[in-house]
């Protein structure tokens, strides 16, 4: 079942309600309220099937300029547009504000009707006709087919419906590649099934049974049923007016202007990059920090916007800025929004989401400008390359739903075989960064190896802990993989240093080198300790942990002995063994001639090494 949503937008009582009764049969305004008062106040949905087989789901939205947040909700996912106005009093205030939001929602298909025709005489209405016109001229429906009809009567519905049919099989079915996404409108609860929420899938397809999440809280749900014009579906398609009954999810949990989406396929922010621009007639201008109202999906929040490269952004100017929210929002690429102002309340302008994940920036350079329009308007290389450099270390699959590239896989191949992108394992670098990363690894090994000159490198734990630019292990661990492979660094016994350092002792160094070879080895098996070796001596310490590393090494962390003579107790417990069957205490301590307690400190060591195990007092070589 192949569907299109349309969308009423207009002024109090121009009979955008009466209308959709004259295409559907159906009463739209369903509340007491409504009925009472001859307004909408809440959504109405109604639907009929149009000559092309396609089943038209109708959003009446309100027109009053109190219930404008709703009219904003629910134009969000229509894909043709009717634009009322009522022959008795032609453009309106609200009028002139639904079309501006139109036109900020990129809704590509329109069409104006004039209604209650049978109310004026001729000469009023070519009156009223000219003006519409005229007015019209300067907005996006300048060449949308202009209609007319008297609901009541039925006189002109059947010429709107042919309009509606045209606009219709020209309408592409929406990508349901994408990730499912629904931006909730109605939360209601239906006894015996639960929560039921509704909305307009925007992107991919939901069937019975999905796992899914409403944001931006990620509360977790599953799709118990799916209905579409009042029938039990299976699936629900992109563009079509969906009712989803969610399981495992109180009414209490979602609310009007929360998305449900797949798990991890959208982004909640609060930091977002966006192009926006001001009505020609919006009595406002925008200045850093201006805190403003912004419709986006469902949803109305509160934010606060950063011009960039310009002070103030005027009426009928376009700008890029920053938005910055006071509570997260779920948005992608691309996503139209709407902006008002605070108070007095008007509608001022709107815009597209640039980059939805956004850094804040201390200070906007011609480099961060130059990167925004890469990314909003470059070519398929140069926007991917740009937000592989602004959002380094990102998998495919958050690259993929970050940029929505058509051209994804392509475009990746290619700056891949250019070198304009690297790829570590499933993560994907730009060489700029890997710059930034190797640059900041340098001047921290450089420092190291000034203040000291005698170890061999930093520990990998510490150069971790230090660098700022690889946030987690693997990110890290692959990106000094890379500078190892490059001949930038060294890494060996958890050690990082210079590719081409190597410790240097002074003459002065090279004296206690000397000195403290000499005692160790002239104590043999007797293990002098370290105290005893150096005591507070700070240039005896340096030098010794250099030691540590090359010719002697310690054994409990405590006493010394001389690396060749350790390879000599080694052989003498290998003979021992292979003479007696078992290595003895006492017999290790004779041929060491040595104490009990250093021949101990050895026997242990060697466990440790799994050249010994203990067998009873002795010991017997694995």
């Amino acid at each position: 079942m192949e569907s299109i949503v349309i969308g009423t937008a207009g002024h109090i009582d121009h009979g955008k309600t009466i209308l959709v009764k004259a295409l559907t049969g159906r009463d739209t305004d369903t509340l007491e309220e409504e009925k009472r008062r001859g307004i909408t106040i809440n959504l109405g949905f109604a639907y009929f099937t149009l000559p092309c087989g396609k089943v038209a789901g109708i959003v009446d939205v309100p027109g009053h300029e109190r219930f404008i947040k709703n009219m904003l909700a629910g134009a969000s996912g229509i894909d043709i547009a009717m634009v009322v106005i009522a022959a008795n009093e032609g453009v309106m205030p609200q009028t002139k504000e639904h079309i501006d939001i139109l036109s900020y929602l990129d809704i590509e298909r329109s069409i104006v009707v004039l209604t209650k025709i049978d109310m004026v005489d001729e000469e009023l209405k070519e009156l009223v006709l000219e003006d519409t016109k005229e007015y019209l001229k300067d907005t996006f429906l300048r060449d949308a087919p202009l209609v007319e009809v008297d609901s009541l009567s039925g006189k002109g519905i059947d010429v709107l419906v042919g309009h509606l049919d045209g606009m219709a099989v020209q309408t592409d079915r929406r990508s349901v590649e994408k990730d499912a996404r629904m931006s909730v409108d109605r939360v209601f609860s239906v006894n015996g099934f639960g929560t039921v929420a509704t909305g307009t899938l925007s992107g991919g397809k939901l069937q019975v049974g999905d796992e899914v999440a409403i944001y931006p809280q990620g509360f977790p749900a599953k799709v118990r049923n799916l209905q579409i014009h009042e029938q039990n579906v299976c699936e629900a398609r992109a563009g079509q007016r969906t009712a989803i009954n969610l399981a495992g999810i109180a009414t209490t949990q979602v609310s009007r202007g929360c998305v449900i989406a797949k798990k991890d396929s959208v982004f909640a922010t609060k930091v977002m990059d966006v192009r926006f621009s001001l009505s020609s007639d919006a009595h406002f201008t925008v200045k850093k920090m201006d805190r403003l109202k912004l419709y986006i999906g469902a949803r109305e929040l509160i934010v606060k916007i950063i011009p960039f490269g310009v002070r103030q952004v005027s009426a009928g100017q376009e700008a890029y800025g920053q938005i910055l929210f006071e509570q997260e929002a779920v948005v992608r690429k691309g996503d139209p929004f709407v902006l008002r102002t605070i108070s007095p309340v008007e509608t001022i302008g709107g815009g597209k989401v640039v980059d939805p994940t956004a850094l804040r920036y201390p200070k906007v350079t011609q480099e961060i400008l130059d990167n925004v329009r890469l990314k909003d308007a470059g070519s398929a290389p140069d926007m991917l390359e740009t937000f592989v450099r602004v959002h380094p270390l990102l998998t495919k699959n958050m690259l993929t739903r970050l940029v929505c590239l058509a051209s994804f896989e392509e475009t990746l191949q290619e700056l891949l075989a250019a070198g304009r992108l690297i790829r570590l394992q499933d993560l994907f670098i730009h060489p700029e960064s890997v710059g930034v990363f190797r640059k900041e690894v340098m001047g921290l090994l450089q420092n190291y190896h000034q203040t000291y000159t005698l170890r061999r490198g930093m520990s990998k734990a510490e150069l971790q802990s230090r660098q700022t630019f690889a946030g987690g292990d693997k990110e890290f661990s692959l990106l000094l993989s890379l500078l190892e492979s490059r001949n930038v660094v060294k890494v060996a016994d958890n050690l990082v240093a210079i590719a081409d350092f190597s410790p240097r002792l002074s003459s002065r160094q090279q004296e206690i080198r000397a000195e403290l070879e000499g005692q160790v080895r002239q104590c043999g098996y007797t293990l002098p300790s370290l105290p005893e070796l150096v005591g507070n001596y700070e240039k005896k310490l340096q030098v010794m942990e250099f030691l540590l590393k090359d010719t002697l090494m310690a054994l409990d962390g405590q006493f010394v002995i001389d690396r060749q003579l350790y390879q000599a107790s080694r052989e003498i417990a290998k003979e021992l063994a292979a003479t007696h069957g078992v290595i003895k205490l006492s017999d290790f301590r004779d041929r060491l001639q040595t104490s009990r307690k250093y021949a101990l400190l050895l026997l242990e060591r060697f466990d440790k090494e799994k050249l010994t195990k203990r067998a009873g007092e002795d010991r017997i070589l694995l």
